[in-house]
């Protein structure tokens, strides 16, 4: 028996006992052991995996067709990205109309 199975959850501090809740005592402890005295602050995934998450729509709608139409709100599910933001971020690859200049 290692010390490590001596770790009582409840003995580490609140922080490491939420870690605990998401990746388990192993993982945590290889965590802590890889950013020792570093801080971490971890940013709402939202915000760094946004990137990712409009290249996975903008894949979808080009693979889309008549047999396999795009499902906005089938999308926005799988992303957590609300259906607006999938429709702007469709709209966003559609060409724009050119304005026409004064003096064309």
């Amino acid at each position: 028996m290692g010390w490590t199975e001596l770790i009582n959850v409840e003995d580490l501090p609140e922080d490491y006992q939420l870690v605990v809740k998401a990746i388990g005592l192993e993982n945590t402890i290889k965590l802590a052991n890889a950013m020792k005295k570093v801080h971490l602050y971890l940013k709402d995934p939202d915000r760094f995996l946004f990137p990712v998450k409009k290249r996975y729509v903008l894949q979808l709608f080009k693979e889309a067709g008549p047999g396999q139409p795009f499902n906005y709100r089938r999308v926005a599910l799988e992303t957590g990205l609300s259906e607006r933001c999938i429709y702007e971020i469709i709209e966003e690859t559609r060409e724009k109309p050119k304005q026409c200049d004064f003096f064309d």
